[in-house]
């Protein structure tokens, strides 16, 4: 334990603070002025990478329309759910997802809770009994009578593995929809580039949405200004080794080991704290490249972004379309079929090894 005993994790510095950049200002602002002035039964969308801040903004606008204080039990104006799969072999189920709604508002008869704290073995028999049909009929009321204005589904790219067809997450979101308009409240659809494609198969839903979008820092003349601006933020709070100088210096490379997400960003910084503290040394760039991942572990992060950026009509930049077009001639090159089913490559006599 004496390896232990030697490391200061007082030299480990977090980051955990809100850098107000500018993406991240516009599609707050974008999404208050939405939530705020929708009328019930609308849907606004708040999409983008992963790591780009979304549910930290969600975080935000609850403070911001709603307040936070002590909520009165009877009353819950902003009702916000992180949505998981739940379902068998890891898949989105939608009974869970409802069964999982009824528990966050506390539901009388299907909420497992009770005053002592422990589970209820008759309520949870009785929801497992329950159809789908009972369920949301059961949701739709509370919603109602605990002056809900707001129904906010977080990680809803995860409605996708509600299974193989693509229809399935489609058919799913339609589904919340409906609620949501019965309920009569504002519902907030957030996640990642998949969940754009869930709802657009769905002609209903996609044309009534309105979206927001929190974007990545693009490789242009004036993201790259704010990306560099952001990193100056970060750097004042790190106790950066001489030689390296500030994180200017190596903005190309944290560039390209986050795509321009400010969140991967702050974790790669993290990480370099971390390997400089072990080493009881400032952090250098040796640290900042072990902080990095790996071109192998970018790359669905990168095909992710591509695919969504494409649907949103966008070309992709430089970098990313590096990573996407190597990985995709990889992909072209293995060679096909099941092992001992291939036909065996052949060479000349004398020329076997």
């Amino acid at each position: 334990m004496d390896e232990l005993n030697n490391i200061d994790i007082t030299r480990v510095t977090n980051l955990n603070f809100k850098i107000p950049h500018r993406n991240w200002k516009q599609a707050l602002a974008e999404a208050y002025i939405l939530m705020t002035t929708a009328m019930p039964g609308e849907v606004i969308c708040i999409y983008g990478p992963s790591r780009a801040g979304k549910s930290s903004m969600l975080l935000e606008l609850r403070n911001a329309i709603c307040g936070n204080p002590k909520q009165n039990q009877n009353e819950m104006p902003f009702v916000l759910l992180e949505i998981a799969n739940n379902g068998g072999k890891a898949a989105f189920s939608y009974k869970a997802f409802l069964l999982d709604m009824l528990e966050l508002i506390q539901h009388p008869i299907y909420s497992t809770r009770n005053s002592g704290g422990w589970s209820d073995f008759t309520k949870s028999k009785r929801s497992e009994r329950a159809t789908e049909v009972v369920l949301a009929q059961a949701l739709v009321e509370p919603l109602k009578n605990m002056n809900t204005l707001f129904w906010v589904l977080d990680e809803a790219q995860h409605v996708r593995y509600a299974g193989k067809d693509v229809l399935a997450a489609s058919g799913v979101m339609d589904a919340i929809k409906n609620l949501a308009k019965k309920a009569s409240v504002v519902l907030v659809i957030c996640g990642t580039y998949p969940v754009l494609q869930s709802i657009n198969y769905s002609g209903h839903l996609e044309n009534r949405k309105h979206d927001v979008h929190l974007a990545r820092y693009r490789n242009t003349d004036d993201d790259l200004k704010e990306f560099i601006w952001i990193l100056d933020n970060y750097g004042s709070n790190l106790d950066l080794a001489a030689p390296l100088g500030s994180l200017r210096n190596c903005a190309e490379i944290l560039y390209k080991g986050s795509f321009g997400c400010i969140g991967s960003v702050r974790a790669i910084l993290y990480r370099a704290s971390v390997y400089a503290a072990l080493e009881h040394k400032k952090i250098n760039l040796s640290h900042i490249q072990r902080g990095l991942k790996s071109p192998n572990q970018l790359v669905t992060a990168a095909m992710e972004i591509w695919d969504g950026e494409r649907l949103l009509g966008s070309e992709p930049c430089m970098v990313l379309e590096e990573v996407v077009m190597t990985q995709t001639a990889i992909a072209r090159g293995k060679v096909s079929g099941k092992p001992f089913q291939r036909k065996p490559k052949r060479y000349d006599a004398g020329n076997r090894l």
